[in-house]
Formats: C-alpha cells, structure tokens, sequence
C-alpha cells in the first residue's frame, strides 16, 4: 500500500502534498490488522455468530467505519475480520444522523473515524449508549491544520489514535479468531426508494465467490498498480481493493479531487501514482470528456482538423484490430499522461455508461474501457465485458459464480408498447436476442438481505434463493446482457403511459449546460401529470460562454452578470432547444419529451438535505493545462454529442439503488445455446454461466 504526504491546503479547492511516499508492504499491513483485531477483542469485542441472520444483534460482535478511502480503512477492516468482528459501513452522503442509527443499530461500541468528527460523535454520545470507543485517523489532516479533540469526553468513552490503537494490540493474547464462511462479514448500507437506508448483510463466503470469479477474470498479479479513492464504503471499491489483496497487487490511496492537479499541488494523483488499473463511475469519464470538448471550443481549426483525423482512423483502425502508431506518437501518447501514462485497464460501473463515452475514451486513450454490472446484493459482480469486446451499450456476459434468469414483465412496455417477455425473439430495435424480462440471479455471491427488514427482504430475495435485481433486461445472441430498462423507474403518467425516468437523466444529461458534479439532471413525472419536467443544476462556464458570444453580458464579466443571465429567458429558451436537440437524436419517445425545466445553481449536496452517490468534482478544465492545445482539439470530432450519466438527487421519488458492476465475458456459439432453458410454464429463462 503506498499513501502520499498531505501537507495541508494549497488554497480553497486545492490540496497540497509533499513529494515523500509511504509505502507498506503485505507483512507490514497483516501486523498492524491483527494488532488492530487484538486491540478490538481488549476492548470487548467478540466473535460474530456462525451464521449470519438478519435479526438485531445485541452483543459487540460489529465495529462501524465512518472514514475515507485510505490504509487505514482496509486495515481495519482486515483487523476486524481476524476477529470474526463485523464491519458496519457508514458514510455521511445518507446523511450524518445515519451513522448514529447504524451505531444503535448493530450494538456497536467501537468506530474508526477521521479526526475531525470525533467531536460529533462525542456530543452525540448520549444517543449512542452502546458506543465505547472511538478510533480516529489523521488522513487528510495536513500539518499546518489544527483540529482539536473535545476537551470534555463523556465517562464510560475511549477517544484514541489508529496508530496507539494499534500499538496496544496484544496478538499473543488475542491471536486470531478465523471467520465461519456464513458468518456476517460487512453489512454495508445503501440507499432505500424512501426513508431509512437499508442494511445489506453480505457473509464471508459471498466475499469469497466474488473474488473467486475476480480472479477468474480480471488476472490481477504482483505487477498491477491499482488506485483506490472510490468510497470504500460503496461495494464496487471494496471487492475490487479485496482483490487486488488477494492477487499481490498494489494498492495507492488517493481522494477523488486530488486525483489531476486541479485539487492537488504540485501534481495529481493519477501522474504521481501512474496506476496500471482504474475503475470509476460513468460520472468521471462524462466528466473528463466534457472538460476537454469545453477545452477545445478555442482550438485553431488546423489542430481540430488534425486530431479529428486521428480520432477517425484510430476508430476505423481498432474495429479491425490494428492500431496507428503515427498518431500515437503524435496526439495519443501526450493524451494518455492525463491517467498517468501507464494504465492498460479500466472499468465503468455503478451506472450505464453512455456509449459515445465509451467509444471516446477507448480511442482517444487507447484503453481498453469495459463495462459491468451488479449491485450491493450481489456482492459486486453479476457481469462485465470482455477486454477484446467493442461493443457499446453491453453490460457483459455472467461471472464464473452466478446463474441467470429472465422473468416476464406483462405490466412493463418497451417504447413500442410490447411487453417485456422472456420469449421474445427480437428486441424492439428488430435485434435477435434469447429473451427479455426482469434479471433474477444466484449464485455463492448474494448476500443474506436487509438487516432488520424482513419484509423488504422478501420483496426481492426469494425462498429458493433468488435475487431480484429490479433490472429489465435482454440476453444478446453471443450470451452477454443488456440492461434496457429499470422496474423502479418507470412512471405512468396521467394518460396511463410509462416513461423511462432514469433514460430520460442519461440522454438529457448530456447537454453542455447540465453541471453533472453539482447534481446533474432530476427528471419528474407522477399520474397527475401529462408529461414530464426537469430540475437540473446549470452548468455556469459553458452558460456565461454562450452569454458572452450571444451580447447578453460583455466579454469582460461583472458583478452581477452571472445573476443576470442565470434568470433569463434567452438561457431558458436555448437550453429548451439543446434539450430537444437531445430528445432528436435519442431512442426516447414523444411523450419523454420535456415539457418544462428548472434551473438551479445551489449544488444538490447531503448538507441541504438532499442524498446522491459518487458526487465528486473530479477534473475540470485546468487538468488538461499542460498538454498542447492540439491534444485539446481531438474532442471536436464529438463536439455534436456530449454525454454524462449523472446520479442526481431526488426529493419526491426513488433514488437509484447504488449498484456495483464487475464480471467476465463468455462467448457462445451456436451449439452452446441448448444451455439456454425456455420455459414458458416457469415464465423464466436462464442461462447457467459456465464456471
């Protein structure tokens, strides 16, 4: 594990880090986890039940982490585990009182946190009863901050540091306690359609078949140089950094705005770190594109024209499984530096991925970007493409673990209006495909259920071991899956129509003047109402930009403009047209089509109330400042199509289930789909994946 020297803040947004490395090495992290584990069982923490269940648990057998990305996450995590102790994942995006809850919840009396919310937790201890001590690190504490620890501890609460935690660890006292395989290893929370986040209790032996399957299809080794910043408290984050343990690889810790020099001085994380393997949510690579198509609004036509080629023959060349050095060394070579030079895979997960993103960024980096799917319940991994895989739009074929099946959805329509049956033969762009309908999985890496929520529970995991994912869904000739459509997602308007709200976020999103880091896009629509609308977050550069080549405000900006052209009718009525321009070129149907929008500039953050996953100011502009504007110029050949997959917050209806995505690609050929099983008695349809 390798972890970089904060010195503290450069200025508002930007972190400052010295040029010293921390390094640990595989000995060195097990010593300090079973320190940290025999520290644990001092205290009073004791073993978990053999077998996980989803009653309260009433003894200290779970710890909580309410902490960032960092060594000291994981490392706690081992510790917790060398002691048959459970880890609760708590994170503040669900709002700052869950943490409280899932404190209470599972009778935790021990919580590892960042310095600076000890204070917190210490006046809120009388909600806490069963809370006896709390474990702070200093990460991202820089050496000219200064964050004091509460003067007045309650009696009856330890407040100690990781490291003297650690220290005080007696492992020839407490040596370590091995987990049962159905034993609670993680109940991490997630968000719910309404009210209290839901507890999924995910057991050794699931953690165990997802890495199973990792191993199986991701080749991780000694040589792979991975960078985790993703929330560790997401599953996506976790299976992956368990894997890369398992397989020898590295690990360096880096947070999501100190990843390019725009949040981290004197350089970004991902040119310090120069990692082989990246996974990131569809947001990030949205994000990075829409940065550099903004970049290249000013680029010379010579060096547009330029890089335009390259993009095309690139793409011709990749389709064809060649390659074009001369434009590698040209215009490719200094664009890849923007990841760090090194990187040779990456995964998109957490969302659809749109698939102009996809295309863009496999040919302008040379990099084999893959999608998969899978959510907390499934312990990550359900599929994913392969490498050699060009297709777009493709979550992947099955994971070595699982078994799949489709189930009809008489009540659900495509945009022909034809339901989604698991006999279908053709979807309904007249494409052969072996069956459509809800995905049902199982296999060794679903996990138990809703901790304390029997009823949720039986909502999707079924006696005999099913999980419904909620997902409608279309197995494609060569065995791979397509997510098309999501149960949960779709509203009947007052006409008795169905729209595709979460569809709808994804095309609308990807208009210029949508900020996909403040919020993105909020697409409404209820059995009231005979179309939709809108709440999204404006995107001020590309707004003033336009304001200033239409005469609204003068080049120079002023006090006051901002105000000025945010309330305008001319914005209003330019971004109505961009979003009909969208609507145009899109699959949505005539009733998708907005009606009305709201703009906002007031960041959809936990803090005003409102809940959002992954909502982290990645790159902007700046970060591509130190390549040629040449290198710039290459976005032109998207210009016209600027996608973004924004997550954004919801106030009056569901908020979409965070879900992982990680898996292998399986080819079949016409002989291989007898393992296809057709049943219209059953309703199902199922494919075993072949392990």
């Amino acid at each position: 594990m390798r972890k970089r020297r904060f010195i503290g803040w450069k200025s508002k947004k930007v972190k400052e880090f010295g040029p010293e490395i921390t390094e640990w090495t595989y000995s060195e992290i097990g010593e300090k986890a079973f320190k940290f584990g025999a520290a644990l069982a001092a205290t009073g923490c004791v073993p978990s039940d053999p077998v996980a269940t989803l009653n309260k648990v009433k003894k200290p057998c779970r710890i909580a982490i309410f902490e960032n990305t960092c060594m000291e996450w994981t490392t706690a995590a081992i510790g917790a585990f060398s002691q048959s102790i459970a880890v609760v994942t708590v994170y503040a995006t669900l709002g700052i009182e869950s943490v409280g809850e899932a404190v209470v919840d599972n009778s935790i009396s021990a919580i590892v946190c960042n310095k600076t919310n000890v204070q917190y937790l210490v006046d809120n201890k009388k909600k806490m009863k069963c809370l006896k001590t709390i474990i702070y690190t200093n990460d991202l504490i820089g050496e000219n901050m200064k964050v004091d620890l509460p003067t007045k501890i309650p009696r009856g609460l330890t407040v100690i540091s990781f490291e003297d935690f650690i220290a005080s660890g007696d492992t020839d006292k407490y040596p370590v306690v091995p987990p049962a395989p159905e034993s609670a290893a993680v109940i991490m929370y997630t968000s719910g359609s309404t009210g209290k986040p839901k507890g999924v209790v995910v057991k050794h032996s699931s953690i165990v078949a997802g890495l199973a399957a990792a191993e199986a299809i991701l080749s991780l080794d000694e040589n792979v140089k991975y960078l985790g910043y993703l929330p560790a408290a997401h599953i996506f984050e976790l299976m992956y950094e368990f894997a890369c343990l398992a397989s020898g690889a590295s690990i360096s810790y880096a947070d999501p705005k100190s990843l390019t020099a725009t949040g981290s001085y004197p350089t970004g994380a991902l040119e310090v770190y120069a990692p082989t393997h990246f996974v990131a949510v569809p947001k990030i690579w949205d994000t990075i594109k829409k940065a550099i198509v903004n970049k290249v609004a000013h680029s010379p036509p010579v060096a547009q024209a330029l890089v335009n080629t390259a993009l095309m023959w690139r793409s011709f060349a990749i389709k064809i499984g060649l390659d074009t050095p001369l434009f590698n060394a040209l215009v490719f070579k200094k664009f890849k530096k923007v990841l760090g030079g090194n990187m040779c895979h990456a995964i998109s997960g957490g969302g659809p991925l749109n698939s102009d993103v996809q295309t863009f960024v496999r040919v302008a980096f040379g990099l084999p970007l893959v999608q998969g799917y899978g959510l907390t319940e499934t312990c990550a991994g359900l599929t994913i493409q392969d490498t050699d895989d060009l297709q777009t739009g493709v979550a992947g074929s099955l994971v070595p673990c699982v078994e799949v099946r489709l189930d009809s959805t008489p009540d659900i329509c495509d945009r022909a209006g034809m339901a989604y049956l698991n006999t279908d033969r053709k979807d309904v762009d007249g494409n052969d495909i072996w069956g459509r309908g809800e995905i049902m999985v199982k296999g060794g890496n679903i996990t138990t259920g809703y901790y304390m929520m029997p009823d949720k529970t039986k909502e999707v995991y079924s006696d005999d071991g099913w999980f419904a994912t909620g997902d409608i869904g279309q197995f494609l000739e060569d065995g791979s899956i397509r997510i098309v459509d999501r149960k949960k997602n779709l509203v009947k308007l007052k006409s008795g129509e169905y729209v595709a709200l979460e569809k709808m976020e994804m095309i609308y999103g990807n208009c210029d003047f949508v900020d996909a880091v403040a919020g993105g896009i909020c697409c409404y629509g209820d059995g009231d109402m005979d179309r939709c609308v809108a709440l999204f977050q404006i995107a001020k550069p590309a707004s003033m930009q336009w304001a200033k080549a239409t005469g609204l405000v003068g080049q120079e900006e002023k006090e006051g403009d901002w105000e000025k052209v945010k309330t305008s009718k001319e914005l209003y009525d330019h971004v109505m047209e961009c979003f009909k321009k969208e609507h145009a070129k899109s699959d949505l149907s005539h009733i998708e089509k907005l009606q009305a929008v709201a703009l906002l500039d007031d960041p959809w953050t936990p803090e005003n109330g409102c809940r959002k996953f992954f909502a982290h100011s990645l790159v902007s502009v700046d970060d591509f400042d130190e390549l040629s504007d040449i290198i710039f110029a290459f976005a032109i050949f998207f210009q016209s199509r600027l996608p973004t997959s924004c997550s954004a917050a919801r106030s009056s209806r569901t908020l979409r289930r965070s879900s992982m995505r990680s898996s292998k690609r399986v080819y079949l050929s016409k002989g291989e789909m007898s393992h296809f099983d057709f049943s219209s008695k059953r309703n199902q349809v199922a494919w075993r994946s072949k392990g």
